[in-house]
């Protein structure tokens, strides 16, 4: 008689066996069988989560520095409805994630964890696969893999208990979730008017956005913007990716160096690969506005999301770029010459901070020069959303866009702590910096520190402590309203890092950068340092 084994040890085991990395969640009885059998039986890590928001967030975290599909596993009810916050988020950001959600017996109507889980999920854009039967469950689940990475946004893959619980045979089935992209070329008239909007510029710009930073594509558009004689520039998420070019113009939109806004609404046309194009890289549409665009995106679904460009095509980064390389040279157009006329070296730079921090007065961009020169240079950077972060998304850098996750894609705060514990994951040789405010900390970070503590990760929290909430502090303060809505009577944090197994610092003058420096240099856990800032001299922009 062929040997049984029950639909959640199946799934364990071709989890495992996959190599796509960690499993973050929180266990329940709807999914506690299924990560024992994952942990115990095929030697999987599983990371545990203070809650089930972290627990997705982890794995979005995950997935944008590793670049695989990222998994998260929780059981039914109220720990699927916390997850759909982070799940919205990895949505907006096009992030690839599987989230194993166990649900109802069927037919437990009076459940108290019943609910439609497959209504929620789809309201937040993600997209729902579920076990169909037992004998195909693998596949069902690598059916939900593909599509998270096909896609580009999370999956839930819903797993009822009774159908979890079922037995099928034991045939060590493997998910088959290899997926073939065969990069193309694009050709014919479209590639015809961009190869002349190209030839006719006089003040081209190259921008590469997240599609775009892999080390061929990055070559091949450095070649073409050489050719062209155009600078280069590069969205938020593509941060740093032209690093050390004389050329660089750092990030197009609403954090330009002023050197590089000049440079870039000067342009008069920009070739766009990789890049969405939307609202902050555009400047609302002002650095576009009446200038040549063209944009090139791996997928059709990347054309047109933001801004609707003067042509577009669908082909591979490196192999369009070839392309019009290939026919720039062959009708011998000439360079464009606008390098003439910028500066080289200095583009992207940012400027200095305008004050200089003084005991129990810390300026904000002050402190982020100052500790970016003493965090160590290998990290990770994860961005909380917040009033802070666009200095620090200006002022901290990293050696490679891959290294960079910012998660303000949805437009909430308190996502940072799991990310980055999540990318930490993904690259454990590396230290993670994180930067958030206090009510971003308060609201999501606070649990997911012990988190880190318990899973041994090399974090460095930078916590920028205003007292409040500040962009609605500066709401109320420049409508000359009451402030005292935004704000808030905080316990000091750094007691609080110590008290849940981390280390504390705190910065409120520049005497005490001295110390920050000494706890980064001999951290042996994960290391918060809180500055203390003043609301009122806080920059928003």
């Amino acid at each position: 008689m062929a040997k049984r084994m029950k639909v959640q040890e199946r799934l364990a085991g071709a989890l495992a066996k996959a190599g796509l990395g960690p499993l973050f969640g929180v266990t329940g009885d709807a999914n506690v069988y299924l990560i024992d059998a994952f942990v115990s039986g095929h030697g999987g890590r599983f990371v545990a989560a203070a809650n089930e928001a972290g627990a997705a967030l982890m794995a979005l975290g995950h997935a944008s520095v590793s670049g695989r599909v990222g998994l998260a596993t929780v059981t039914h009810g109220p720990a699927l409805t916390n997850t759909l916050t982070a799940l919205a988020e990895g949505v907006k950001a096009g992030t690839p994630m599987v989230l194993l959600a166990g649900d109802t017996r069927h037919g437990e109507r009076e459940n108290l964890q019943n609910i439609a889980q497959r209504d929620l999920i789809l309201a937040t854009g993600a997209g729902f696969e579920t076990i169909h039967r037992p004998e195909t469950a693998v596949d069902d689940l690598a059916r939900a893999i593909r599509r998270a990475g096909a896609e580009r946004r999370p999956v839930a893959f819903n797993m009822p208990v009774d159908l979890l619980s079922s037995e099928v045979e034991d045939d060590a089935c493997e998910l088959r979730i290899a997926l073939s992209r065969p990069e193309i070329t694009p050709s014919g008239d479209d590639l015809d008017n961009a190869i002349g909007m190209i030839a006719a510029a006089r003040r081209p710009i190259i921008l590469a956005g997240r599609d775009a930073i892999d080390d061929a594509a990055r070559d091949a558009l450095i070649r073409l913007a050489d050719r062209i004689e155009a600078p280069l520039a590069t969205t938020l998420r593509a941060k740093g990716l032209f690093s050390g070019h004389p050329y660089h113009l750092g990030i197009m939109g609403t954090l330009s160096t002023p050197q590089a806004t000049e440079a870039l609404i000067s342009s008069d046309c920009i070739i766009a690969f990789g890049a969405g194009l939307n609202f902050h890289t555009t400047a609302e549409g002002s650095l576009v506005e009446g200038k040549r665009v063209i944009q090139i995106a791996r997928q059709e679904a990347g054309i047109g999301r933001g801004h609707t460009p003067s042509v577009g095509l669908v082909g591979g980064i490196a192999e369009t770029a070839g392309r019009m390389l290939y026919w720039l040279d062959e009708a011998e157009i000439a360079g464009s010459g606008f390098r003439t006329a910028l500066p080289a070296g200095s583009l992207a730079q940012q400027p200095g901070p305008t004050r200089i921090s003084s005991p129990g007065d810390l300026d904000y961009v002050d402190a982020l020069t100052r500790l970016d020169a003493l965090l160590p240079e290998n990290r990770m950077l994860v961005t909380d959303a917040g009033r802070h972060m666009v200095k620090a998304m200006q002022y901290l850098d990293v050696e490679h866009p891959r290294l960079y996750v910012q998660t303000a894609s949805f437009g909430s705060i308190g996502l940072g702590m799991a990310e980055a514990i999540g990318a930490a994951e993904a690259e454990p040789d590396r230290p993670v910096v994180l930067t958030v405010g206090d009510g971003g900390f308060m609201l999501g970070g606070l649990t997911e520190f012990n988190t880190a503590v318990r899973h041994g990760t090399d974090l460095i929290v930078l916590l920028m402590n205003d007292n409040c909430y500040g962009a609605e502090y500066a709401i109320l303060r420049d409508k000359q309203m009451d402030t005292a809505l935004s704000r808030f009577d905080w316990p000091a944090f750094a007691p609080i890092a110590e008290a849940l197994g981390g280390r504390g610092v705190t910065i409120e003058g520049p005497d005490d950068f001295g110390r920050a420096a000494e706890a980064i240099a001999s951290r042996d856990r994960p290391l918060l340092i809180e500055l203390r800032l003043d609301p009122a001299k806080m920059p928003f922009w």
